[in-house]
């Protein structure tokens, strides 16, 4: 692609100021406007250990822009008379609960979609349940509610999933296999699967954090249970079709995966998302289909952000402007994905600045990657194995199973799934513990009658109890 020279020197100059302040392994950027590429542009490693570099066919994780592909799959069901956003989900899978038993007879596979069950996040359970969807969407019954139903906009990724599976109920097919069949085929896209593909023996990128800007391999995510909020692997050749058919309004190339009204709705605003954006110029945020809606520089904007480890994505297009942007890094805790989407948004604009730091900065002083200790909760006390024996053991809860509570190196430990994750002592009872990974805190408070509630820093409003195993 031939970009005019300033382009390319700004995307250069905002790669290497965030590299500089941050780390970055590599990463891929796309753009297409009026049904033509003007920006194809892959940076860095993809293995940095083996300096491969990353190239067009390399394979990113898009982590939760994967939803938008659960959702389109949802329209066509829909343009087939199969289902209705507005269909109780009860009505078609009749063994779906909830805690919440309105919710559970009301809840439609729009209110799935825009993240307004009530429910907040229960995303430590999915490092428990890896590999059964059913088992995954199941334990949903289990979960207190956080807020009330239709009352606000709550991210949630089992709501997704159980997308998915309401997908492969009505279809016959698995999520996988819809998307190959669906999407992927029609389009020519290359699409890989977690926990169906061995990244290591492809050209695929490897996950990586930093440290003080130095980079770090990660651990991949694994497990497939969950790929319908967030478990697709797929290139910049790819992504760029994909592009394409949003700019299509759901037709690509003489072919239409969805009709024009099966579109619209995908991208028609639900619930309002609070707060500001990173960009001041962007504005009116809320939440469609798998989409996030706004205003950017006056027009209209439709976004969606992934994130998992290793690996942060962003796809968006402008539905007035017959343009649209992807691109993935695969290093975390960065603000790579913030400032290079926004200069992508501007690429297609036509308004692109001389200098994105300012974003870097809103990075800086508003995202939080330490853990966010009260004064309290910043003490270390000493355990001594005797008092540890009162509070180790097994605790149960229906809903995530069984958590596991040792002693070592003087402190207690909580094995969970792919967890292993040591606690401080803040008081008699009180214990927290930080994930520097997911950047999660977990406060865990012993009852005195020898239970346990749990909070996890995304489900603060949220405490979980759990009973000990005797």
């Amino acid at each position: 692609m031939h970009m005019e020279p300033m382009i390319n020197n700004t995307i250069e100059k905002t790669i290497e100021q965030i590299r500089a302040h941050y780390g970055l392994a590599g990463g891929i950027l796309v753009a297409v406007k009026d049904g033509k590429c003007v920006l194809k542009h892959c940076f860095g490693e993809a293995d940095v250990e083996k300096h491969r570099p990353v190239d067009s066919k390399t394979l990113f994780q898009i982590a939760s822009c994967s939803k938008a592909f659960t959702t389109m799959i949802a329209a066509q069901l829909c343009d087939e008379g199969k289902m209705t956003w507005d269909t109780p989900v009860k009505e078609l899978m009749p063994d779906f609960a909830m805690m919440d038993k309105y919710a559970e007879a009301h809840v439609t596979p729009r209110d799935m979609a825009c993240h307004r069950t009530g429910l907040c996040r229960h995303d430590v359970m999915r490092t428990f349940v890896r590999e059964d969807r059913a088992d995954l969407v199941r334990r949903i019954a289990y979960f207190p509610p956080a807020f009330g139903f239709r009352e606000k906009y709550s991210y949630q990724n089992q709501m997704y999933v159980a997308l998915g599976q309401l997908c492969e109920r009505l279809s016959g097919k698995t999520w996988e296999e819809l998307l190959t069949e669906r999407i992927g085929e029609p389009l020519g896209m290359d699409m890989y699967f977690r926990g169906h593909c061995d990244i290591h023996s492809l050209n695929a990128a490897l996950p990586y954090s930093q440290k003080d800007g130095q980079v770090y391999l990660v651990d991949e995510v694994v497990g497939q249970a969950s790929n319908p909020c967030g478990g697709l692997y797929t290139n910049a050749d790819s992504l760029e079709k994909w592009l394409y058919l949003l700019c299509g309004k759901g037709e690509y190339n003489g072919k239409r995966l969805v009709s024009p009204e099966g579109f619209a709705e995908l991208i028609k605003p639900n619930v309002v998302i609070p707060g500001r954006s990173a960009h001041p110029q962007e504005l009116q945020k809320a939440y469609a289909l798998a989409w996030i809606t706004a205003v950017y520089k006056g027009r209209p904007v439709v976004f969606h952000s992934g994130s998992t480890n290793g690996f942060n994505s962003m796809v968006g297009f402008f539905p007035e402007e017959n343009a649209a942007y992807a691109l993935s890094v695969n290093t975390v805790d960065t603000p790579a994905y913030s400032c290079l989407s926004y200069l992508l948004r501007d690429i297609l604009l036509d308004d692109v600045q001389e200098d994105y730091s300012f974003l870097i900065d809103a990075f800086r002083h508003s995202v939080r990657l330490g853990p966010d200790y009260t004064e309290e909760e910043k003490a270390d006390l000493p355990l001594s194995p005797e008092e540890a024996k009162s509070f180790c053991g097994q605790y149960y809860n229906p809903g995530y199973g069984m958590m596991d509570f040792t002693y070592e190196n003087n402190h207690l430990r909580l094995k969970y799934g792919l967890m292993d994750q040591e606690f401080n002592r803040v008081s008699e009872r009180k214990f927290v513990g930080f994930e520097v990974m997911d950047t999660r805190t977990f406060r865990a408070e012993f009852t005195a009658d020898g239970n346990l509630i749990m909070r996890l820093s995304t489900d603060a409003v949220c405490p979980i109890r759990f009973e000990k195993a005797r």
